[in-house]
């Protein structure tokens, strides 16, 4: 299986480019996904996307909370 190399530099990401961008495990997204209602389109051709200015948001709220511990 061939690796493809990630675009993050625009603004939807799809599933994949969103996992990474949030550095986390496909599933590991998904579960966020589902956890946080973390808000996704549908475009032609069945394609989930993000929008990469929430995700940037749900970073945010994560590193500036109060309550993250950080070893």
């Amino acid at each position: 299986m061939k690796n493809k190399e990630l675009n993050l530099n625009k603004e939807y990401l799809n599933r994949n480019e969103a996992a990474e961008y949030m550095c986390l495990s496909l599933k590991g997204f998904q579960n966020l996904v589902k956890e946080w209602d973390i808000t996704s389109g549908k475009v032609p051709g069945a394609r989930i996307i993000f929008r990469k200015s929430d995700l940037k948001k749900l970073n945010e709220h994560f590193f500036n909370a109060a309550d993250i511990l950080i070893e």
